[in-house]
């Protein structure tokens, strides 16, 4: 049974929820993250980085409470709205024609210490500490967890009525992605949601396994139950047809001290390979792009039948390539290896050898949903890096008080 929590939002006054959101922090460059900060006023990226040039001799409980008084800054000064009644969150998104429609709510975090809230990646436990420590000191969650649901939960179906009504916000961003906002403040269309989720047999972690595995500490460390606003982790809820999967491709800086036409030679030992005319690839077929041009890497058959995580592609690269011809064994902390989403194109792949900023490239087929639940139901973790996806929440758009009901 999958539990949601309906909550009173802060949230942008609408006529500044276009400038508010912002993507999170560690997506822009410095110069970026400076001149956005320069530029806009209102963006959340003040509260998440509050006067950013002076903060590096600040401990991390200082820079917390920056965090914390800027964000009530933002409600003192009606940047920021509490949403008058308690409401499960219809957010629709629209990039590249790729639309996204789901709820935004609270999931309990008692749902993932039992397994019904699924995972694909291990997460550190310092990592986790940092964010637990970081909810607790400022009392508020702006960065939703994205959950899919899996076939056959036709849950959807019941908001599709509100989406012949006015949203509370409709604008598009400055990357060119749409938004649109309904807060549900009908309780009964809450029981009917939460009816509908009773038969939902599981929730899968999209993106955001350190949020939830922070908040589900916070909860733990402070014995709290289901009463307590910090009990619940913030989510956003999508139907696994409306999750966008793409591959991360991976560029590597040398061949391991051998030179191309060796490099070519070790790829043809290792299974068929094979001259493209652009790059291509399929489940297991991987393409290769070296200065020669792109090449075909057909996988050599399984020799055994494989858990769920090591039959995947970038498994497999790893295990095949990376590690015996390049000596890459850790893809977290080698220097050599970078990681580029597949948003971007292979026309990033082709830029990046020819400039000789990578001598190779490998470009992946994107990981199904099918194989994602397939790890997680088997309890596995994928490889670092084995999706990039899609839709991503602005921070700020609609932010959990971890204190208050």
């Amino acid at each position: 049974m999958i539990e949601l929590r309906p909550f009173r939002a802060w949230r942008p006054a609408p006529e500044r929820a276009h400038l508010v959101g912002s993507r999170t922090y560690v997506s822009y460059s410095e110069e970026e993250l400076a001149k956005r900060l320069a530029e806009n006023p209102h963006s959340f990226l003040h509260v998440l980085r509050p006067d950013d040039a002076s903060t590096a001799k600040l401990t991390r409980m200082e820079r917390f409470h920056r965090v914390r008084t800027a964000f009530k800054g933002f409600c003192d000064a009606s940047t920021m709205v509490r949403e008058e009644q308690p409401s499960i969150y219809l957010y629709e998104q629209e990039s590249r024609g790729n639309i996204t429609r789901g709820i935004v709510c609270g999931v309990s975090t008692q749902a993932y210490r039992d397994g019904r809230i699924k995972v694909h990646e291990q997460t550190l436990t310092a990592r986790e500490q940092l964010f637990a420590e970081y909810l607790g000191s400022t009392g508020m969650n702006a960065e939703p967890v994205l959950l899919a649901t899996p076939d056959g939960t036709a849950w959807e179906a019941l908001l599709d009525p509100l989406l012949n009504t006015r949203p509370a916000y409709a604008h598009r961003t400055r990357d060119l992605v749409s938004h649109r906002l309904w807060p549900i403040t009908d309780r009964t269309m809450h029981e009917r949601l939460q009816r509908a989720f009773a038969e939902v047999p599981a929730l899968y972690i999209a993106d955001g396994h350190h949020r939830l595995a922070s908040s589900a500490r916070l909860a733990e460390s402070r014995g709290l139950t289901d009463v307590d606003p910090a009990y619940w982790c913030l989510a956003f809820i999508v139907p696994r047809k409306q999750l966008y999967v793409f591959n991360f491709d991976r560029v590597v800086n040398d061949f391991g001290g051998s030179d191309e036409r060796a490099f070519l030679m070790s790829l043809s030992r290792i299974g068929a390979l094979a001259p493209a005319r652009g790059p291509f690839a399929a489940p297991g077929i991987i393409g290769v792009r070296t200065a020669s041009g792109w090449h075909a890497l057909t996988l050599p058959p399984q020799a055994e039948p494989c858990a769920a995580a090591d039959c995947l592609d970038a498994a497999r690269l790893s295990s095949l390539v990376l590690g015996p011809v390049l000596g890459i064994h850790d893809l977290r902390t080698d220097p050599r290896v970078g990681f580029v989403p597949g948003t971007a194109g292979t026309s990033e792949l082709d830029r990046r050898v020819e400039q000789g900023e990578a001598a190779v490239a490998f470009h992946l087929h994107p990981v199904s949903f099918e194989q994602l639940k397939a790890v997680s139901d088997e309890g596995g973790t994928m490889p670092p890096k084995s999706t990039y996806i899609e839709p991503k929440l602005r921070s700020g758009m609609l932010v959990y008080s971890l204190e208050e009901a």
